[in-house]
């Protein structure tokens, strides 16, 4: 008995260096991968006899067929050996082996560098099984940023989605084709971003931001209260933070106003400080009004309410901006109301390739100031 199991032991020691690629799961139970290609599941009751054997061959989940009468079935070490003479019979001719490795490596790096990105940046991942879509999601800015990538071929990739803001997107953010390269450069850009998005969260945490009504992470513009008929349109640029552009919106005369003044204090930004803070001081001002915490207390006593439709809200939740020249003139209008106002009115067309109309009331003329806004 003794001298049958030392038999048994020395023939399973051959058989696994014979074979380095399987390993034994169980008692006479040996799983390996060919190749790297192909995932073998075999049992043999009677070792080293291939009598009464189990055979399951897979390449990834597909199921490979091996014909029974080309095997032997003498003894489990022919067995094995038969069975990888079938597969390299199905392979070494149409040169799909080494296509198959290569895919199998591509994809287990590509596997590793997306866990590493998501660990690293505590941001989420997600892709399809064959790695040919990518979203990374969740990321820096309050978790808004976001980078979507398709892979062409191999560990190639192009961006098909992105949270930038469209001045920052350069050329060699745009011509790189690894996943490596994409993301160092979406994060270097991130980086640069900083400054950025840190003025523009002062003003939408300080200021009564009326437009763009969605804000996102694309967007390099604000359009803010100055008081309860002039805005504030500031535009920075988002690679270079000093790069600021204010355009001022409102009655002629108080706008007018306002660009003189500022043109005149103009040597006295700071770089230094941020871009409200620069604004505070050019104006002379100790802050610009802020949106109501409850937005039931907006326009309440009727003052801010359209002229038209009466209500502080329209049903994009947009709040009156438009005025006319006529500083005795107290109404406001939201923008929609007043388009609609004039498409039922004869000038309607002038209106819209000139941007000059009149007040509903007064008959003044109602600011060119206002044409950014009117085409939004």
């Amino acid at each position: 008995m003794d001298d049958l199991k030392k038999a048994e032991l020395q023939a399973m020691q051959e058989f696994l260096r014979e074979f380095p690629f399987l390993v034994e799961l169980g008692h006479f139970h040996f799983i390996g991968l060919y190749k790297r290609i192909y995932k073998l599941d075999m049992r043999f009751p009677r070792f080293p006899s291939a009598e009464q054997h189990y055979l399951a061959i897979h390449r990834g989940h597909i199921r490979v067929p091996v014909t029974v009468e080309r095997l032997s079935f003498n003894d489990a070490k022919s067995f094995v050996k038969s069975i990888l003479e079938a597969l390299n019979g199905q392979t070494k001719d149409d040169g799909t082996t080494a296509c198959l490795l290569q895919g199998t490596r591509d994809l287990t790096a590509i596997a590793f560098e997306l866990l590493s990105i998501q660990q690293q940046y505590r941001c989420d991942v997600a892709f399809n099984p064959d790695i040919t879509h990518i979203e990374i999601t969740a990321l820096r800015q309050g978790k808004q940023h976001m980078l979507v990538l398709n892979r062409t071929s191999g560990q190639q990739f192009k961006i098909t989605r992105h949270t930038l803001p469209e001045p920052a997107v350069t050329e060699s953010f745009q011509r790189q084709t690894t996943l490596e390269r994409h993301w160092q450069i979406f994060c270097d850009t991130l980086d640069q971003l900083e400054e950025f998005y840190g003025n523009l969260s002062t003003i939408d945490e300080l200021c009564y931001v009326v437009h763009p009504t969605h804000i996102d992470t694309k967007t390099s513009w604000r359009v803010f209260k100055y008081d309860r008929k002039v805005f504030l349109k500031v535009a920075l640029h988002p690679l270079q933070p000093t790069a600021v552009d204010i355009s001022f919106i409102g009655p002629t005369r108080m706008v007018s106003g306002l660009r003189e003044q500022y043109s005149e204090k103009q040597d006295e930004w700071d770089t230094e400080c941020n871009v409200y803070t620069n604004l505070l001081r050019i104006f002379d001002k100790m802050s610009f009004p802020m949106r109501p915490i409850d937005p039931a207390e907006a326009g309440a006593e009727g003052e801010d309410d359209c002229g038209i439709c009466m209500g502080y809200r329209d049903t994009d939740n947009r709040i009156p901006i438009v005025s006319c020249d006529n500083e005795k003139c107290s109404l406001i209008f939201h923008v929609f109301c007043l388009k609609e106002w004039f498409a039922t009115q004869r000038e309607s067309k002038k209106f819209f390739t000139i941007s000059i109309g009149n007040c509903p009331y007064c008959k003044h003329k109602i600011s060119s100031s206002f044409d950014d806004l009117i085409a939004l």
